[in-house]
């Protein structure tokens, strides 16, 4: 049994559960919690003794997003290169699309806020619960930046133009009551009922024939307007917003501010 690092990996057939588990940074993201999350996709994607797939977030937060410091890191020892930029976003995209060609369900249990990558990736699930008590906020135009990773088209299929377009551009946090109106979530649960509802969506769903639910993803999936075009291009635009004008501009504010936090709290 593989021992991970970021992750907690809970497996009680026909359930698997994953645990972002990086709660003293909020769960965000880094590159090690990318691949050992794709990892283990890769891994249970063969295995049909599993049928469903829950994420969560270990602690107060469902996850922040992208690790921030790791960039910032990267920024500061110039080691955040085109080819890395690129490179990123290329990855993303392909762990990104094995979700939709999973025959597993894949059900979010928010439990806590979601930003930025840990959205995108709750909204590729099939099923997202959260609960009362959670948040969700895209922050990346604050930061001149452009909601990438795929997660602009995947948004405006899943809410629409006009909400998608609210949610990018005005970095505004958002409530369970209002991600359940315009469609973000399922359904939304008191927060000590979070793990209950997840059980009980699963219950409902494997009391049916799961092959019948699985070609029901499949065909729902295909059906889903594609965005494959549009993908060949992201990568391009973050490697020049990253590097060059507004967005570089922001970076190195971020920069030099945690620069002079540090500086601060050494003293």
């Amino acid at each position: 049994m593989i021992a991970y690092n970021t992750l907690l990996v809970e497996r009680k057939k026909p359930v698997i559960t994953i645990t972002f588990n990086r709660p003293e940074k909020a769960n965000a993201m880094n590159t090690q919690m990318n691949e050992e999350l794709d990892e283990i996709i890769s891994e249970i994607r063969k295995d049909s003794d599993y049928k469903f797939i829950v994420f969560t977030g270990n602690g107060k937060t469902f996850s922040a997003g992208a690790d921030m410091n790791e960039l910032l890191n990267g920024i500061e020892d110039h080691a955040l290169s085109s080819s890395y930029i690129r490179e990123d976003q290329i990855n993303r995209h392909e762990f990104l699309r094995k979700f939709d060609a999973l025959d597993q369900i894949t059900i979010a249990a928010i439990n806590g806020p979601m930003y930025g990558a840990g959205f995108v990736l709750a909204m590729v699930c099939d099923f997202r619960i959260m609960a009362d008590s959670a948040t969700a906020c895209l922050p990346e135009v604050e930061r001149g930046l452009f909601f990438s990773g795929g997660g602009t088209p995947r948004l405006v299929n899943l809410i629409g133009p006009a909400k998608a377009k609210e949610l990018i551009m005005l970095c505004e946090v958002i409530d369970s009551a209002e991600a359940l109106q315009i469609g973000l979530v399922n359904k939304v649960v008191p927060s000590q009922e979070l793990t209950f509802a997840t059980e009980e969506l699963i219950g409902k769903l494997n009391r049916n024939p799961f092959s019948a639910i699985r070609l029901t993803k499949k065909i729902v999936n295909a059906a889903t307007p594609r965005f494959e075009n549009l993908l060949f291009y992201e990568p391009e635009l973050q490697e020049h917003m990253m590097l060059h004008g507004e967005a570089r501009e922001e970076i190195d504010k971020f920069v030099a501010s945690q620069k002079e936090k540090r500086s601060q709290n050494s003293k």
